[in-house]
């Protein structure tokens, strides 16, 4: 049975979870298969939901660096982002 297809948010603290560390730039290569034709797939959309995620302590800054003259963030999730991991369907666990 193939997996459902989760709201990209929820797949974003997925993905996290399978990470020691991410970026966007991770995100977007690594989910480009299964999110690229919707509209949230683009960097600034990338950009808000790693936000979210973080505004919630769902995931954590880990470090941050200069790239050109953005700023990039690496982030890691949190218990608290794992824990709510047991609300994603039983495929996805």
């Amino acid at each position: 049975m193939a997996k459902s297809i989760l709201p990209f948010r929820f797949r974003v603290l997925h993905y996290a979870s399978t990470k020691d560390e991410f970026t966007y730039h991770d995100i977007l290569k690594d989910l480009e298969s299964e999110y690229a034709g919707e509209g949230q797939f683009t960097e600034k959309k990338m950009t808000l939901h790693t936000d979210s995620l973080m505004a919630v302590g769902m995931i954590e800054a880990v470090k941050t660096e200069l790239e050109g003259d953005h700023l990039l963030i690496t982030y890691k999730i949190t218990d608290y982002g794992r824990d709510r991991l047991k609300y994603l369907p039983a495929e996805w666990k």
